[in-house]
């Protein structure tokens, strides 16, 4: 087990010696990540396993925990995100090799023999982020219960004497569909 993480490796050469990586790299030196977080504190902790599968194949396990903050797609307050996961990859000279591999295990292109160790931690976490993250109903500042009682939420109390704009054209179809 090696706690030093090297920027540049090389994932077969990694696989055949059976080397672990086990750390912790602080969210802030995640670049990719940093846009999609309210807050960019704290770190991840992470384990890199490489070794050879029973069909000699570079097998790389990924496990990453971490907390994130991000932002709530209801109420667009931040909220803390854990992250749990763990990947399976193999490691793939190109795109004929991936399709060759198994539907359980997921491909790793590796170009010039080389593979950035930091941006497999990164990957996993980036994937690990829902589309539109939010609260759970209770922690939430928005009430789902209130904004769902009302029949029609999003008018304003003046518009209520106007009339419907799509009147018109629901007579038009109307009026089609009786000429028929």
């Amino acid at each position: 087990m090696l706690s030093l993480l090297p920027d540049f490796a090389d994932p077969l050469r990694l696989c055949s010696l059976g080397k672990v990586y086990e750390g912790t790299i602080a969210l802030a030196d995640l670049p990719r990540l940093a846009p999609l977080l309210t807050s960019s504190e704290g770190e991840a902790a992470f384990a890199l396993a490489f070794a050879m599968d029973e069909e000699r194949r570079p097998r790389i396990r990924v496990q990453v925990k971490a907390t994130l903050i991000v932002e709530c797609q209801r109420c667009l307050g931040p909220m803390g995100f854990e992250v749990d996961s763990v990947s399976d990859l193999v490691a793939v000279s190109g795109p004929d090799e991936a399709d060759r591999l198994p539907a359980e295990l997921d491909p790793l292109l590796v170009e010039d023999g080389q593979v950035v160790l930091r941006s497999l931690i990164e990957d996993e976490l980036i994937l690990a982020i829902p589309s539109a993250p939010t609260h759970v109903d209770d922690e939430c500042a928005v009430d789902l219960e209130t904004v769902n009682a009302s029949p029609r939420g999003c008018e304003e109390p003046g518009d209520q004497g106007k009339p419907n704009p799509f009147a018109a054209l629901a007579a038009l179809k109307s009026d089609i569909d009786e000429s028929d």
